[in-house]
């Protein structure tokens, strides 16, 4: 009995256990109501290996070893083993990643990853072609069309459509009418800075920074600053491409984003002028939803161009052009969001000039850490010049999202706190003592904290929820990809 579930089902159930765990089927174990989805995969996924070994022809073969081929190339991205199964998070990031971006991506794959899906496609390829053992498994014509319609394959493809459709109607609600007047329907309008910077970093979780009470000293400038930071700010979303359009577009009480009802549109309604400084990709025909957002700027910089032609660049020529714009519109007052590369992966490209400073780390955490660094300084540059003008100003610094951090590098992830917990900050001509915000603060609520750094009341908006009047949230909601849940119930 011993030896013949051996020679059935071993290799079998190994390849299947493999394939389920590589394509992200993982996940499914973290859900009590979703793990019996996790076992159901595995074993209809280990007597489809069986049905194939046994059959006769070599088409269905052929045609299942180039689809397990195909999978395994996904496999060996790593993409599966740490974000989980295909969702509308890696599919928007396959979308609306540039050239550059999908060059480093490759370019960082562990040899791990690699190693097993060759040695995860060798072993399909000898059970399928070169196994065959003594004990066979009987399958009537239903059980065979069955195993048919719900394998590995067909389950992982018909996800990644599924994404891929959640995805598209995504983006036609962020771009179709996308042009013309919108009107914010304005009451009252008080500025209150002559120049106003807005500044979205990149990738950045808060409790690495020093301000926020990590152990290295990561942000020496901010730690001595007149800043004032709130110690609990949660993004909208756990990656670039689904944080962003919620954090800097209106969305209504059924989360439905008016994607031309935004920062720019709001502050170019209430008179100010626009600037974008952008170091990442405007993507031509499939523009991010961001360029959605700045193309309503009055002016834009974008480093680097659409059709997927990229290059990596310093987030220090971001300064260059800052300057510039200062002293063009010297007499207006002006509105200026700055968008970073900052410490996206691989942040070891994105030192350029700064120095590694945490060799007790391993390179990629020395690399990431000593990112904020860079950070610290740019945010210092940029205080420092404002400073110069004899103007009035304010800075306003947040993260699109955090990051899962562990000992052998970092990567986007929507099932932790830490994927969500981001650093939000304002420096400012009138602030001259540092102070911490103790509240919890959603990004949902930027825009209102913004019209209120503008001066700008709209019947859109809740001018009572400012950065000093908006109360503690208890019962923050963020966008996981998937659904709106809460919080307070991720790890």
């Amino acid at each position: 009995m011993f030896k013949r579930i051996f020679h059935i089902y071993v290799i079998p159930f190994f390849l299947s256990v493999c394939y389920t765990i590589g394509l992200g089927f993982w996940d499914y174990l973290f859900r009590l109501k979703d793990i019996p989805v996790f076992f159901a995969v595995l074993i209809f996924n280990t007597y489809f290996f069986i049905y194939l070994n046994q059959s006769r022809g070599n088409v269905i073969k052929d045609i299942a070893l180039f689809l397990f081929f195909i999978l395994s190339l996904y496999i060996s991205t790593s993409t599966g083993f740490l974000q989980g199964h295909m969702s509308l998070g890696i599919v928007a990031s396959a979308f609306q990643t540039n050239q550059n971006e999908a060059f480093e991506f490759f370019s960082i794959i562990s040899a791990k990853y690699l190693v097993f899906s060759l040695i995860l496609f060798l072993s399909t390829f000898y059970y399928l072609y070169k196994y065959d053992s003594e004990f066979k498994v009987s399958f009537n014509k239903k059980v065979v069309f069955f195993l048919l319609f719900l394998n590995i394959i067909n389950t992982f493809f018909v996800q990644t459509l599924v994404a891929l459709n959640k995805y598209k109607k995504e983006e036609k609600i962020l771009t179709e009418d996308n042009t013309g007047f919108t009107d914010w329907k304005i009451k009252k309008i008080t500025p209150k800075y002559d120049n106003q910077i807005i500044i979205i970093g990149e990738s950045v979780p808060r409790a690495y920074l020093s301000l926020y009470g990590f152990k290295e000293k990561t942000t020496p400038f901010l730690d001595k600053a007149p800043v004032e930071f709130i110690d609990h700010y949660i993004s909208t979303a756990p990656n670039t491409a689904t944080s962003l359009v919620r954090t800097l577009a209106y969305m209504d009480e059924n989360h439905d984003i008016d994607i031309k009802r935004n920062v720019v549109t709001l502050a170019n309604q209430a008179k100010y002028n626009t600037i974008w400084i952008s170091n990442q990709g405007f993507l031509g025909k499939n523009d991010t939803a961001v360029s959605r957002i700045a193309i309503h700027a009055n002016h834009k910089f974008f480093l680097k161009s659409g059709n997927y032609r990229s290059k990596n660049t310093d987030d220090d020529v971001l300064l260059g052009i800052l300057n510039s714009q200062l002293n063009k519109y010297k007499d207006q007052k002006n509105v200026i969001f700055i968008h970073m590369m900052g410490s996206h992966p691989d942040a070891c490209e994105r030192l350029f000039k700064q120095p590694k400073m945490y060799p007790q780390y391993g390179n990629s955490i020395n690399c990431y850490l000593s990112s904020f660094n860079k950070l610290d300084s740019f945010i210092q540059s940029v205080y420092t010049r404002l400073g110069k003008t004899k103007r009035s100003f304010s800075i306003t610094y947040f993260s699109d999202h955090g990051m899962t951090v562990h000992q052998a590098g970092y990567n986007v992830d929507n099932k932790t706190k830490k994927n969500y917990d981001i650093p939000f900050f304002i420096l400012a001509s009138d602030i001259k003592k540092r102070n911490k915000i103790e509240k919890i603060v959603s990004a949902y609520d930027f825009l209102n904290i913004y019209a209120g750094q503008l001066g700008v009341q709209s019947l859109y908006l809740n001018d009572k929820r400012n950065l000093k009047e908006i109360p503690t949230n208890e019962n923050v909601q963020v966008f996981n990809w998937e659904n709106y849940i809460p919080y307070h119930s991720l790890d």
